[in-house]
């Protein structure tokens, strides 16, 4: 079949939404998803009552909300099949979920807990158990006690072989047809320090230091995402954590209210083309390009007509414009006579962090 680039002006397809909510007991995951679900439902078919897909893996505990959310069409996913047997959480089950979903022509799905995929019966992490016991018991019958098998040596020929079931499963979920919701669960993250100072006391590729929560699945779900955020029992609802979120949709997302039916109609107008998020990327860029000339510059921008038009498109990066504009009034502080000045030091610049404090006063 001959290769052919398509312009994009010939593409009118709506983009799929994967919105990936993570949190802790008592945090919201499943009530927020129902009412994101539900904005997305009715954005996309115009339609009150859109019906919302839910795999329930919690022991029918969405059905607590069928009240509040009649339109649900609930599917109880369980580790046992109607014969008894255990199936468990396999890649593949969840696969045909998928399928039946869009064959349902459902508008919005919801995994919750997509975490059984991970560490339930049959998810990733048991299959690597279950396959790395067998290299192991294969390996002693090979050495037949003539020397000792180390089990930790045969961990990633396991992973070998578990993994590509996996990656099947979250490109499943990237390219399918229907809106997906993925709720896991999120365990606390041991600390070191106390208030303020207080970080993870163990890094990861994946965990940041301000961020006391750690999703039960693996990284490759969370970048795959078309927004990562993790709740907080302080805040239930609310997105607290944004552990990716493009800046299209940074206005979507305030750590101080609950997200709601208006967070997925937006992104579902934004899926469709139809919102105004890449006007908004740009008035966040050029932000971010009158910060790089420093605290002043971005003053007197932030004070003038384009700036008071933008303010509430940029107040959401307000802290990544402060420390762009540190960076830019620290460069204009080096002399060109030393290769190597990074600026003067705290107490030979403090008219630096004045002028930051102001940035922010000014937001």
């Amino acid at each position: 079949m001959p290769i052919r680039f398509i312009p994009v002006a010939e593409i009118h397809d709506p983009l799929t939404i994967a919105l990936g909510i993570s949190g802790g007991s008592g945090t919201g995951k499943t009530f927020t998803s129902l009412r994101v679900a539900r904005g997305i439902a009715e954005a996309i078919t115009g339609k009150k009552g859109a019906p919302i897909g839910y795999v329930d893996t919690e022991n029918k505990r969405a059905l607590h909300y069928k009240a509040a959310f009649p339109e649900m069409a609930h599917f109880d996913f369980t580790a046992i099949n109607d014969d008894g047997e255990l199936v468990g959480f396999g890649p593949e089950r969840w696969i045909e979920v998928i399928d039946a979903a869009e064959a349902a022509e459902l508008p919005v799905l919801i995994f919750d807990s997509f975490s059984h995929a991970w560490e339930g019966v049959g998810g990733v992490l048991d299959l690597h158990a279950q396959v790395l016991d067998r290299l192991v018991q294969e390996a002693q019958k090979r050495a037949n006690g003539r020397y000792d098998v180390d089990p930790a040596k045969f961990s990633q020929l396991a992973w070998a072989e578990v993994k590509p079931r996996y990656r099947r499963l979250i490109d499943r979920i990237v390219r399918a047809k229907t809106n997906i919701i993925i709720c896991t669960r999120a365990k606390p993250v041991m600390q070191a320090g106390f208030g303020d100072k207080a970080k993870n006391a163990r890094k990861t590729k994946t965990r940041r230091d301000d961020v006391p929560w750690d999703p039960a699945s693996d990284a490759d779900l969370m970048f795959e995402m078309t927004a990562m955020i993790i709740l907080d029992p302080i805040a239930p609802g609310c997105p607290v954590h944004q552990i990716k979120v493009a800046d299209q949709f940074k206005n979507l997302f305030d750590p101080r209210k609950p997200m709601s039916e208006a967070t997925g109609a937006a992104m579902a107008e934004w899926a469709k083309g139809q919102g105004g998020a890449q006007k908004q990327k740009e008035t966040m860029d050029l932000a971010r390009e009158k910060a790089r000339g420093g605290s002043e510059a971005f003053k007197a921008w932030w004070a003038g007509d384009e700036g008071k038009l933008a303010r509430n498109i940029v107040r959401p990066i307000m802290e990544e414009i402060q420390k762009i504009c540190a960076d830019a009034d620290a460069a204009a502080l080096q002399t060109d006579d030393d290769p190597f000045a990074q600026g003067r030091s705290d107490e030979e610049h403090g008219d630096q962090h004045n002028g930051t404090e102001d940035v922010a006063a000014a937001a």
